[in-house]
This record gives structure tokens, sequence and C-alpha cells, in this order.
């Protein structure tokens, strides 16, 4: 039995043991570390590889024996060679415990050696390790410290690895002293083990991966050893099951037959889901098919044997997924990532201690369905530190991505490179889309190849069907502004709630913000007798107020399908967040001009009720009107009169949208509005507006796409990025990576009229036992932060110090838990006065006496 001073820690953190709490031991840790491995081990190749990854594990922490980060670091204060002086980073002082030449004896490889020192080293990457890298004097120190320490530091690891010797030889842990001479005689670090992160060492990396095999396996060794580090240390921290590193899939049968159940269906062959997606089976595949076809259920069945990640640009939408998603799956088998995935958990489950085991499952990746925004995942293309965890998953794990056309082309350029990863690493793809940009499909052909892919398009293969459904006729409103004030007019507004009136749901989608905000105010006092059935959304209302307007539309006011008895009118005023995030149905839309494959997703939003059954066509009430089946219920049927027309297209003379260019770029808008004039122009029936079918809709979004200019400015940034991407660019932080990815010009602000309230919330909070993060988020932070573009944000600042100076330091409970709100409200500033919130309206800004005449 080693005594306490022999001991190396791994962790600070402490575990009940023989009635007693004891530390995690370097050795134990290594232990849990393979045995998380070994429930993976089928995943990573031949045996070869494992063993190296095995390796990898072994030795990845060994530079932990350092005195300093023993007692200062891990709280070790028995530790013995006492010394508060000396360090370098742990994973860099590890690879001087790697006896290189015995390693090419074990898996004769001089490669796969090299990878494992890259991966023992950097599996903990910081933002300083190049001055480490480049030896400092503070590196030459220890060194020359650690030649003096040699054989004190030999012994307590051997001591400590006694039952591991049969992995790393006998009498093999010793200390390279050869490798600490050359250092201190002027070779720099990175000559020993190269760095996988940064483009500057892009050269010295091509010396070692000369093919694209050779990335693949020092990514997979990098990988596996971090997911695996990972997870182990969440276990050793939690207590947590080590099987649960990889739950198991569910299986195509039970898929089969939960989807049968859901649609009502028994017979197979009546589910055009389950034939075509086993015909496409392990394939990498493109599926074009309208909204509402039933795009989800098929990828659930396309992977139902295989783990996968599902993802969509938007949190309401992968909220959404994910409740369908675990009534196929079930509860136990699907993840959730977003980042306020642990906030939406909370308030389902309840509990704090379920709620955080289940986020911590899906980001430690072990679920077998993981449902995901893309920026959790696509900014990796750019391969920030730590990219290899990411990577190495999808050498046995397929994407599915979802709604392509609604991510910007800086984002479109990444999806496109990471794609290609998927490839390399032997995953599959399944990209899905009602609208696919020609661009985007032409880069991944340039990157897999035309024959690595196969393409299902359902508008194409069933035209004549998409041609009988016509569930939309398009007027064009041009409004007269020459004040380029953005008003609508007043016959505009009255013809909105004259439709209202006569019982129909109606949605009106504006640019922006204020615009809404304002037509929405007109709306309510032109019409009082309507006013409780007219709601507004958009972006910038708090994350509690937001969450209780899209359960109130989705699951009451605006709900798909909508019921046909259903006579009471009723109004929806919005910004973009409906186009792709909310399942609505509505009757009537009212929208501002936008890009034409925008313009289709909002369409997408009236009549969402019918699928593509069209069954006959009838006179009723001396009117010709279509007979469509309900796209989830076959049985219910629906009448659609388009003797008026239910798309209105609001045009401003003068700066065409509220946006006046910052939103939508004036090229996309000018060729949207080209390619419609010419379509209504060539159309048969232009009485009153034209129709449109639904594959006249595919063809438009098709024309756009082909329509852009190689030297638009839409397209220079899709290309301009792929550039960047193939020339080895690197972000330095994933930080960095996603704020690429995301385009990102907001930031989060509490309104300073919420000010007060914020401050009593956090000590309300703090004078609770539960005092976790997300709770936090969940209790308060959802209640009073609301995010804004950055343009009016450039003089805030941080919340922080304004909310120390206001809360009370007189309670122990508060004065306990005060620094915690430094990381807390990270990224967080006090918002300007000029700014107001209320539940109604959301944030918006206070005109003077000028500015509201």
């Amino acid at each position: 039995m080693l005594n306490e001073k022999s001991r190396v820690w791994a962790k600070s953190i402490k575990i009940e043991k023989n009635n007693n709490e004891e530390p995690i031991t370097l050795s134990q840790h290594i232990i849990d570390i393979l045995s998380a491995f070994k429930k993976i081990k089928d995943k990573t190749g031949d045996d070869n590889l494992k063993k190296a990854i095995e390796l990898a594990i072994v030795f990845h922490d060994l530079g932990k024996v350092i005195p300093r980060f023993q007692i200062v670091s891990l709280g070790n204060k028995n530790y013995e060679p006492y010394d508060l002086i000396h360090e370098i980073p742990h994973s860099l002082f590890s690879i001087f415990w790697i006896d290189e030449e015995y390693l090419k004896r074990v898996i004769c490889d001089e490669k796969l050696v090299k990878f494992i020192v890259s991966a023992v080293a950097y599996h903990h990457w910081r933002e300083n390790f190049e001055d480490y890298l480049n030896v400092n004097e503070e590196t030459k120190k220890f060194l020359t410290w650690v030649l003096k320490k040699k054989n004190e530091l030999e012994d307590k690891l051997k001591k400590e690895f006694e039952d591991l010797k049969h992995f790393i030889g006998e009498n093999r842990i010793k200390i390279n002293e050869c490798k600490i001479k050359e250092v201190l005689n002027g070779v720099k670090l990175y000559r020993f083990a190269v760095p996988p992160y940064k483009f500057d060492y892009e050269p010295l990396r091509h010396t070692l991966t000369q093919s694209i095999e050779d990335q693949k396996r020092w990514i997979l060794i990098a990988g596996f050893l971090q997911r695996c580090d990972h997870f182990a240390s969440w276990y050793e921290a939690e207590g947590e099951n080590l099987d649960n590193i990889e739950i198991n899939v569910v299986g195509e049968n039970a898929v089969k037959r939960k989807i049968k159940n859901k649609i009502g269906i028994s017979n197979e062959n009546q589910i055009w889901q389950i034939g075509v997606a086993k015909e496409h089976k392990n394939k990498n595949l493109i599926l074009i098919a309208p909204t509402g076809y039933g795009k989800t259920e098929f990828a659930f069945l396309w992977s139902a044997d295989n783990k996968f990640i599902y993802t969509l640009p938007l949190r309401s939408a992968v909220n959404q997924i994910f409740e369908r998603a675990k009534n196929i799956f079930g509860e136990n088998k699907v993840g959730l990532l977003h980042s306020d995935a642990d906030v939406h958990l909370l308030e389902k489950e309840g509990d704090v201690g379920d709620t955080m085991k289940y986020y911590q499952l899906a980001k430690n990746l072990s679920y077998p369905v993981i449902i995901s925004t893309g920026d959790q995942f696509f900014p990796y293309a750019l391969k920030p530190p730590g990219y290899e965890k990411i990577f190495s998953l999808f050498s046995y794990t397929n994407l599915i991505i979802d709604e392509v056309q609604a991510y910007d082309p800086v984002a479109c350029a990444t999806i496109v490179k990471f794609i290609e990863w998927v490839n390399i690493m032997g995953g599959k793809f399944l990209l899905m889309t009602a609208t696919l940009p020609e661009f985007v499909k032409d880069g991944i052909i340039e990157r897999i190849g035309k024959d690595n892919f196969e393409e299902i398009n359902i508008y194409e293969k069933e035209k004549g069907k998409f041609e009988n459904i016509i569930k939309h006729k398009l007027s064009f409103c041009v409004i007269n502004n020459e004040k380029k004030d953005f008003e609508l007019p007043d016959e505009i507004l009255d013809d909105i709630i004259n439709q209202a009136q006569q019982g129909k749901r109606v949605l009106v989608i504006m640019n922006t913000v204020p615009q809404a905000q304002k037509v929405y105010e007109m709306l309510k006092k032109k019409a009082p007798d309507i006013k409780d059935n007219i709601f507004l959304i958009h972006s910038r209302f708090t994350y509690e107020d937001r969450r209780n307007k899209e359960v109130e539309l989705i699951e009451e006011k605006f709900k798909n399908p909508k019921p046909q008895n259903e006579n009471e009118g009723k109004i929806l005023v919005a910004t973009q967040v409906v186009e792709a995030s909310l399942d609505i149905d509505a009757d009537v839309l009212y929208t501002e001009i936008c890009p034409l494959d925008a313009l289709i997703q909002r369409m997408g939003r009236v009549l969402r009720r019918i699928g593509a059954s069209f069954e006959s066509e009838k006179e009723s009430n001396n009117k010709k009107v279509k007979v469509y089946k309900n796209s989830l219920n076959p049985n219910q049927k629906y009448e659609v009169d388009l003797s008026s027309p239910n798309i209105r297209i609001l045009i401003f003379k003068n700066g065409l949208e509220s946006g006046n260019g910052k939103v939508y770029d004036e090229e996309l808008l000018k060729l949207s509005l080209d390619i419609l004039k010419k379509t209504s122009n060539s159309s048969n029936n232009k009485q009153n507006g034209y129709l449109l079918s639904e594959y006249d809709k595919y063809k438009l979004v098709e024309l756009f796409n082909k329509s852009l200019s190689g030297e638009s400015e839409y397209l220079r940034k899709f290309y301009e990025t792929l550039e960047i991407l193939e020339a080895g660019y690197m972000s330095e932080r994933k930080s960095d990576a996603q704020k690429t990815f995301r385009k990102i010009y907001n930031v989060d602000i509490v309104p300073a009229d919420l000010f007060g309230n914020f401050i009593e919330e956090i000590e309300k909070f703090f004078r609770k036992k539960q005092k976790s993060f997300t709770v936090f988020k969940s209790q308060v932070l959802s209640k009073y932060v609301v995010s804004v573009p950055y343009e009016d944000t450039e003089k805030l600042k941080w919340i922080y110090y304004d909310v120390e100076k206001g809360i009370q330091n007189n309670d122990d409970n508060i004065r306990a838990n005060i620094m915690k709100l430094k990381s807390w409200l990270s990224g967080i500033y006090k918002g300007d006065e000029k700014y107001k919130y209320n539940k109604e309206k959301g944030l918006y800004k206070v005109l003077n006496k000028k500015q509201a005449h």
C-alpha cells in the first residue's frame, strides 16, 4: 500500500472509497480512461492503431508528477519532493517520459510513434504553449531542475504505475535525459512534438502527414485520447457508468415500428421513407424534397442502425426535432446540444441532477442520436484546438444536415469543408433541403467526387404530382415611401385586419425588429376588437419570454395543422425567426421582399397543413376549389380557395425593404424581383395575382441560385472562405471558429430598466441552496438577457462591476458566491438607457418627440 506522500494525484476531486474520501490517483485515472476506451475500441480500426491509442492514454498525464502542479493546482499538500517554483504545462512534460525507440519496437510504425507524442503533448492545448515550444527561460530552468531531481521523479512514477508496467514495459519509466539536453542546447520543443494546431506549423506537419491516411491516423489517436479522457474525468467526478461512453443504437426495426404508429399506416409499402431509406442506406446522400414531406422521418430511418448527429441552424427548430426524436428513439437514446440545451432540459426534466447528467452525456457525445445546432460541430472545419475529438467521432458516425439554405455563405462554405472531412474519416452524410443552393452542391462534388454521393430530387421524381399542388397565389404591393420611413399604409393594414376578421390566420413578416414592433402596434391600435388575437415574435425577447411565445404559437394559436373547425381570426407579426424555426400554419402571408430562397421558406408557413397529396378539384360557393389531404392524416381533407392571393409581397419604392440594405444584399433583392417579375409576366393565370405550384417554387429557387453572379458579394464570400480553408487555415480558439461560423454581430445585454430587478433576482438566487450555472441561466439570465446587434452596443460596459456594486454584500450566502458571477456574467453587458423592455414588445428603442413624429 502506497503512503499518501507517495501518491501522484490526477484530480483534485475525492471519491468515497473504503468508507473514506480518497483522491483520484494518476494510475486510477489511467485505468479509468483505458476502461472507457475498451468500450469503443472496436470503432478505431486496425490493432496497431488500437495499441497506439492505448499507449497515448498511458503516457498522456505522466507530466502531472511535477511537484508544483500536485501541490498548488491539485492541493496535494503532503506531496514530496516539495517544490513550488519550477513548472511547465504537464502535457508538455509528459513527452519527456516517452521512450520512442521502445514504442517503435512495440508498434513497428515510426509515424504512429510521432503521432502518439503529439497527441500526448497537446491533449490540453493552451494559448501560451508557444512560449514553451520556443523554450523560454521558464522552460530551461524547469528542465535543469528536472535533471537534478531525475531519480526522485522516476521513483515516484515507478511506484505509482506498478499495476500498469505491462503497458509501459519493465523499467521503461525514466526521464529522457538526451531529449532534455538537446532542448537545453537550443533544439525547439516543437521539433520533438509537432503541434497539430496553428497554421504556422503547417510545413512541419506536412513532413509527417504526406497522405490523407496519415492525417486520419493522427486525428484518431488524438481524438480518441481526448474523448476517453474527458469521459473518464466526468465519470470520476459524478460517479457515472463508464459503459455509457457509447450508448447502443436503437435499430431499424424498432424505428420503423414507431414511425408506422406515428403516421397511422401499417403497410410499409405506403410509407415512401422506408423503401427509399433502405435503398440508400450507408450511402452519402442529398435529398431535395418539399417542406412537410417527411424528410425528418426519412433521416431517422436512413441512419437507424448507426449513430448520427442531426443538425439544424436554429435552437427552436432543434428543440422541436429533439422532442420528435425522443418519441421515435426513446428518451434515453437522444441527446440535445446547443448553447441553451441545459436550460431546455431543465425545464422538461425539473430535476437538476438528471438535467446535468443528460446534458453531459450529450456533450460527451455518448448518445446514439444527437440533435444539435450546426454551430456545435461545423466550426471544427476550421480546426481549432480539440477538433480531433469531433473528427474522430465521424469515423463511425453519420451526419444529417437539415435546412442548409438557412446558413449564410461563410457558414455554407464551412459546412462543405466539414462534409469533406466526414467523408475522409469514413462517416456518411445526408444533406436534406427543400432548396439546395447550386454552389453548395458544386462544392461537395469538387471535394468528394460526383460518384461518391447519390441525389434524390423528389420534385423531379414526382414532377406531375407537384405541378398539381398549388397552395399559393402571389400579388405585389408597391408602397410609395418618399420619406423612407417604411410605414405600411392604412389600406394594407386594413386588408390584414379584414382577413383576420374573416376567421383567417394572418402571418405578417417584416425584415427588421423595429418594423415588426411598429406594425404590431399599428394593428392593435386600428383593431381593438381583435387585439387579444394579435401576436408578436422576434429575436429581441428574453429567452424565457420568447420560449413562452413560441409554445403559445406552436401548441395553440398557430398550431400545425390548423383545425378544420377553427374560425377565430388571428394575426402574427414576426421577423425572419419564423422562416425555418417554427412549425406554424397560416392562411395568408404579408411579407416584405427578401431573397427568393428566403421568400419560399416564408411561403412554406402558409397552408402548411396540406401535404404533397392533391386529390381533386370541385365547385364550392360558385368558386373552383382544390381538395388536398392532410400531410399527417390522409383521412383529413382540406379545400383551398385561391380566387384571391394568399401571398402578398410588400415592396417599398425607396429602399425596397425596411432593412434598407443592412439585412439583405440589395443585389439579391433585385435579382429576386427580376425573376418574380419575369415569372408573373409569363404566367397563364395572372388574374388578381398569379398561381405558383410546388414545382414552380422549386424551379424559381433553382433559377435564383443559378443566376447568382460569380462576382456577386454573396458568392464571393462563399468561395473566399473555401479558398482560405483549402489553404490550411486553422482557428487558434474554438470560440473564434464559432464566431466565424455564426457570423456573430450580436451581444447579450440586460436592459437598463430591468437592472434593478436583475440585482434582486441574483440576491434571491444566492439565498437558495442550488447554485449551479445551469439553474442560474434558467432562473435568472433567461428572464433578463436580450441579444442585440453589436452596432448599437459599442460603448456598453461589462455588467459584472455594476452588479457587484449593486448587490447586498452583508449576506453570507451572497458574499460566498460573488466570485462565481465573474464567469457566469461573462460576455453580458448593461443596456443603454435609450432602450426599454416589456414582455409584449420585447426590447425597443425609446423615441424622442421629434423621432416619434
